[in-house]
């Protein structure tokens, strides 16, 4: 069997872009490109995606797609016509912004990609419907609600169902129908041919619904025969440019759930269709298995690299890179991180990003600090991180939330929140470091379990094992977050040596709750602190 061939990228930064044009008025192409290529100078990022996409229109000039609010006269938001005349000023300017990428990307060195989501329902929401295409609204028969429901006026509130996924994917894309596959093909192929990118990544999970049916075979071979046709135009581009044309594709983490929507991974794989594959969505990251995702690609020149969804404190990224790199990922892919109305101010807390519009000279320094530190394992391996696992809740709620947000972003396997009801609950924790050999390097990182309780009060006993090993309560504190909240922090101080690198068991035994209290508390989050 031949050698797998060298992979085509390590460290993926996706830009983005569609909201850079809401930024303050006016928006020059210098400042564009300070504010999204500059921070990837010298760091160890090799290879750039930008998304230019918002609903089915685009912060772009394009041939064959609409400019995004485009046919708008009368806005019901200031940032959305930030959004249209920023755009159309660099248009006029000469800076579209694929030339921008292109240009200041080839200065980097950059492998270049632009993004093409396959569905977006960002126009279903009332805060965004005015986005809706000229597209869409000529042809409501192609869209999966047809003909039960689509109202964009209406939005996703005025479904009849809102406990059902179907209540937030109406407004998107059946691609059953060959005008939705001529319509996307036709802006993919401009990307590809009309400027000097190095591939194209799909984005089948920024809205992951396709088809109005599941699980028919006729609807995964149509989607077969659509990333077939984008693989012979990479190819013939490559064979023009002489230089490789790559195909990425984003995806939900469930093989087999994917299967169901029509993505037939396993086809794609093994006829080559595809040369890089993101799973997770950034919805499940510390939980996220890539054994099935590396069992798929193996002997096959296909790579995986998981996704990581917004902008996380340099603690929490590198936790979740070491985890990745111990599970066998093959590099890293920072979705959905540069953008400026995620940042803050220099002298703010990084503890989490603010809704603000900052200048990236006024950016904390941490914002863009582990750029330079995920792309090789000696250049985080004993700097501070946090083991923070996911959490969304099992109930039934309106919209994209609860058990529909579950099931549409195929992450039940998410184990909190867990009720704390009377007896044993279970939950998994993961861990990548290497506490022997860092010990035995003269270090002593100091651990600290934290579990966020709900409605926990001093009557209640339980007790915490890792591993089958009780914590010793000597080293619990317990503390509300705030004064007038219901959530208390629950701190135990850990050697280590509880700890296994991989998955760890943690069981919590409740002995006796509080009589006083309507409600059984309620485990909400766990975060691990390693701090060196």
């Amino acid at each position: 069997m031949p050698a797998k061939p060298e992979k085509p990228f390590n460290i993926i930064f996706e830009g983005e872009w569609n909201d850079i044009p809401c930024a303050d008025y006016p928006l020059t192409p210098e400042r564009w490109a300070a504010e999204t290529i500059r921070p990837l100078a010298n760091t160890h990022v090799d290879t750039l995606f930008y998304n230019l996409c918002s609903s089915d229109g685009y912060v772009c000039e394009l041939q064959n797609g609409e400019l995004l609010l485009g046919n708008v006269d009368k806005f019901d938001h200031a940032w959305m016509w930030r959004y249209r005349e920023n755009t159309r000023r660099l248009i006029e300017a000469g800076a579209n912004p694929p030339d921008l990428a292109v240009e200041h990307g080839r200065r980097l060195g950059l492998n270049i990609l632009p993004v093409v989501r396959m569905n977006d329902e960002h126009d279903q929401y009332d805060f965004a419907r005015q986005e809706v295409s000229a597209f869409k609204l000529a042809n409501p028969h192609l869209l999966i609600g047809w003909p039960e429901y689509v109202d964009f006026d209406k939005s996703v509130g005025g479904h009849p169902d809102q406990m059902s996924m179907d209540c937030f994917t109406w407004g998107m894309f059946d691609y059953a129908h060959e005008e939705v596959r001529e319509h996307k093909f036709a802006i993919i192929e401009e990307f590809i041919t009309r400027w000097d990118n190095d591939g194209i990544s799909l984005d089948f999970d920024r809205s992951p619904r396709l088809f109005k049916e599941y699980g028919r075979e006729e609807d995964a071979a149509l989607m077969t025969d659509f990333i077939r046709r984008v693989r012979t135009l990479l190819d013939e581009t490559a064979q023009k440019r002489n230089r490789p044309q790559h195909l990425h594709v984003r995806l939900i983490p469930e093989i087999e759930v994917c299967k169901e929507r029509g993505m037939d991974l396993a086809t794609w794989v093994k006829d080559g269709l595809v040369d890089a594959i993101s799973p997770g969505c950034g919805y499940l990251t510390f939980s996220l298995d890539l054994a099935p995702w590396l069992d798929l690609v193996d002997s096959h020149a296909c790579w995986v690299y998981p996704s990581n969804n917004k902008w996380k404190t340099p603690d929490i990224t590198r936790a979740w890179a070491k985890l990745m790199y111990q599970r066998g990922a093959h590099g890293l892919y920072l979705f959905n991180w540069g953008h400026v109305l995620w940042g803050f101010e220099p002298d703010h807390k990084p503890n989490e990003p603010s809704f603000v519009s900052t200048d990236i000279d006024h950016l904390h320094p941490c914002f863009y600090e582990v750029l330079s530190q995920v792309g090789e394992l000696n250049a985080f391996e004993t700097k501070d991180s946090t083991y923070s696992l996911e959490s969304y809740t099992h109930r039934p709620m309106p919209g994209e939330d609860g058990i529909s947000r579950r099931k549409y972003r195929a992450i039940d396997r998410v184990e909190l929140p867990i009720v704390l009801d009377l007896g044993r609950h279970q939950f998994t924790l993961p861990f990548a470091e290497n506490i022997e050999k860092v010990k035995s390097d003269g270090l002593s990182p100091s651990i600290t379990l934290r579990l966020a309780i709900q409605n926990t009060t001093a009557p209640d006993e339980f007790d915490v094992s890792v591993n089958g090993r009780l914590l010793d309560q000597s080293t619990r504190s317990i503390r509300p977050v705030y004064i007038l909240g219901n959530d208390s922090w629950v701190d135990y101080t850990l050697t280590g040596d509880e700890l296994f690198r991989g998955e760890n068991e943690v069981e919590i035994e409740v002995r006796h709750l509080n009589p006083q209290i309507a409600s059984s508390p309620t485990l909400k989050n766990v975060d691990l602190f390693v701090k060196y």
